[in-house]
């Protein structure tokens, strides 16, 4: 087992020319030295390739790669291809991560002999003019994967399993599986299911060094999904995570309720969506919801779901397949996000963080 082995850091870059700089000094000032950095500018029209190309004159291990604007899964997927490394990191080209972090991850997965090494992460907001910060923290645990399984649904709900950049992963198991980032929505999501199919040994650690903005100055509000066709994208993650306990060939009570209440999250937000897009009109509104309140998916997670009193009171139309009630009130979670963000994110991070 090499002391130091090689870690592939692989970041997709595109209209980040305020924020990438961060992001690269912070992975190029790890503890941890032994990398290769792979920064794919994804035909970005601003000057983020520049300021790329700058920072990999200075420092051999960047590598930057320019490529005709294909999408975030495709950016990762030309490193993935070329890369040398005996782990991967991917990381957020608008993000950052503390000195540490790399060479904690690494650590860990050696003294384990680790397929997968998992860690929280810091959310960072900017609301009503100010800074705010929420953890999402991660036990300390180790697991082979016929353990693992019985208590993975604990972290879907807190994205702990489907975000990629706070994971370290093997570079053998990527490449021995042919594991890319598919080209949909929430890539990162699929990627990992198809990870945690060969996976054998997952370590949970207990840091949070990653940073990850969901809001920035100049942005008061919470990103809306726009997409009028988004529940298509939800079945197909719901989907993946059903695929995956298939694979497992593990199944019970406990496990069917969590991840039928990670989706019936999931189908409210969609519903919340789509009240709120400018670009449907009443009619079309009505008609979308009716056919996600029909969906046999929609039918099998509120049937199993074990929903906090909120969630409650907010699906209990749904789940009567009532069109009209089900926009009204997400028309009120609507109103309460645009005038009352600050709380809205309050009541959002400790619905997550208390699932």
């Amino acid at each position: 087992m090499k002391k130091f082995p090689l870690v592939s850091v692989i970041m997709p870059v595109y209209k980040v020319e305020d924020y990438v700089e961060k992001t690269i000094v912070s992975v190029l000032n790890q503890t941890y030295k032994n990398i290769e950095f792979f920064a794919i500018d994804d035909g970005s029209p601003d000057c983020s390739g520049q300021i790329c190309e700058k920072f990999a004159k200075l420092d051999s291990r960047l590598k930057v790669i320019h490529q005709k604007n294909a999408g975030a899964p495709a950016a990762r997927n030309a490193a993935i291809k070329i890369a040398q490394g005996e782990y991967f990191y991917f990381i957020d080209s608008d993000d950052y991560i503390e000195e540490n972090m790399i060479s904690e991850m690494v650590k860990y997965a050696q003294e384990n002999s680790l397929d997968l090494v998992v860690t929280g992460f810091k959310m960072e907001y900017y609301q009503t003019g100010k800074d705010i910060t929420y953890e999402t923290k991660c036990p300390k645990i180790i697991k082979e994967i016929d353990e693992f399984k019985k208590i993975a649904h604990n972290y879907l709900n807190n994205s702990l399993l489907s975000l990629p950049w706070n994971k370290l992963y093997s570079g053998k198991i990527i490449r021995e599986n042919s594991l890319f980032f598919p080209n949909t929505k929430w890539d990162d999501h699929h990627f990992n299911m198809d990870y945690l199919m060969h996976a054998n040994k997952i370590g949970m650690l207990d840091i949070c060094m990653y940073h990850w903005y969901r809001s920035r100055k100049g942005s008061e509000t919470m990103i809306n999904y726009t997409d009028p066709n988004m529940f298509e994208k939800r079945v197909e993650h719901f989907q993946h995570i059903l695929k995956l306990y298939k694979t497992w060939d593990y199944m019970d009570n406990e496990i069917q309720r969590s991840i039928c209440s990670y989706f019936a999250g999931r189908v409210i937000q969609c519903i919340q969506e789509i009240e709120d897009n400018k670009h449907l009109e009443k009619k079309e509104k009505k008609q979308k919801v009716f056919q996600i309140l029909h969906s046999e998916y929609t039918v099998y997670a509120f049937k199993y779901a074990k929903l906090s009193k909120k969630f409650k009171v907010v699906s209990m139309p749904m789940k009567r397949k009532n069109v009209s009630l089900s926009l009204f009130n997400v028309k009120m979670i609507n109103i309460l996000r645009k005038f009352f963000p600050k709380i809205f994110i309050k009541l959002k991070e400790k619905e997550v963080h208390e699932s």
